[in-house]
């Protein structure tokens, strides 16, 4: 297992590779900030596994799991914001 020290002082050990860990914290980061405005359903429940496993700093994974209807949810995002840019479309890509 690999420890990980942030600039900031936060701690986090996992058995990624720096750039593997690193890049799914990326994922789950625009994941959580496409869903952050949501305060009741589906996209709040997104909001809170992708919120969960990014402040997880014990055996840090980065993976988390979407029902149907979530994946459905982010599907929708997907085609109804002209707004997002290609990391947003890549990070709601790879959930769906």
């Amino acid at each position: 297992m690999y420890t990980y020290t942030f600039s900031n002082g936060d701690v986090v050990k996992s058995n990624l590779s720096q750039n593997l860990l690193m890049q799914r914290m990326r994922r789950l980061d625009t994941l959580r900030v496409l869903t952050e405005g949501y305060e009741y359903g589906v996209g709040l429940s997104i909001y809170n596994k992708a919120l969960k496993a990014y402040n997880k700093t014990d055996n840090f994974t980065g993976l988390i799991r979407l029902n149907p209807i979530e994946k459905d949810f982010l599907s929708c995002i997907l085609e109804d914001n002209e707004m997002l840019t290609s990391e947003d479309r890549e990070c709601l890509e790879y959930y769906l």
